[in-house]
């Protein structure tokens, strides 16, 4: 793959971002924004999650040594 090829995959967000009350968006309004399916979202905020717990874990078990 060039990189060119991943340059035009992604596309610049423009407009206001819709927030709920709280600054909040669900994963649907995300995935409008960005212009992916809402199970890619879904899959990519799982992933997030899961280095954010690994990063925690790692800190705080190096901390206890």
């Amino acid at each position: 793959m060039h990189e060119e090829d991943d340059e035009d995959e992604y596309e610049e967000p423009t407009g206001k971002v819709p927030q709920n009350n709280e600054g909040h968006m669900s994963q649907q309004e995300v995935a409008d924004i960005l212009g992916m399916s809402r199970s890619r979202v879904s899959e990519l905020e799982k992933k997030a999650l899961r280095k954010f717990k690994y990063f925690l874990l790692k800190k705080y078990k190096e901390e206890d040594l």
